[in-house]
């Protein structure tokens, strides 16, 4: 309310001026009557979001084969988001199951098993072999 004044006394002020420009005053916007509109688009840069790939699949535990390609094939470490390309809810998900699954003894802490190192990539990792 208190800018819808102020715009007020400052049309008041700029027409005693004699300032040759109109302008039109609304709630919270001054705009020249003689300036083109502004057309509001979304970013054409942007990426369209396509999703993870676990957000369609629930996570168990008890798939190692699953939860074997997020691990490194040498140290055992879990890879993290940047490298998975999962979203954060997911990427706690695996990181949780693998946890449980170490420590239930479904898999191997420091190594991947070898019956899963023949299987497809799903993070797109380059290995050194």
């Amino acid at each position: 309310m208190l800018a819808f004044r102020g715009l007020k006394r400052m049309q008041s002020v700029l027409l005693q001026q004699g300032n040759t420009r109109s302008l039109t005053v609304t709630s919270h916007v001054v705009q020249h009557e003689d300036d083109s509109k502004l057309l509001v688009m979304e970013n054409p840069y942007k990426e369209p979001y396509t999703g993870c790939l676990l957000c369609s699949v629930t996570v168990d535990f008890k798939n190692t084969q699953l939860l074997s390609q997020f691990i490194s094939p040498h140290t055992g470490r879990i890879y993290g988001r940047h490298v998975t390309g999962l979203c954060g809810r997911k990427q706690k998900e695996v990181s949780k199951a693998i946890k449980k699954a170490h420590s239930m003894g479904f898999m191997s802490v420091t190594h991947k098993h070898p019956q899963f190192m023949k299987d497809p990539n799903i993070c797109g990792i380059k290995h050194l072999d």
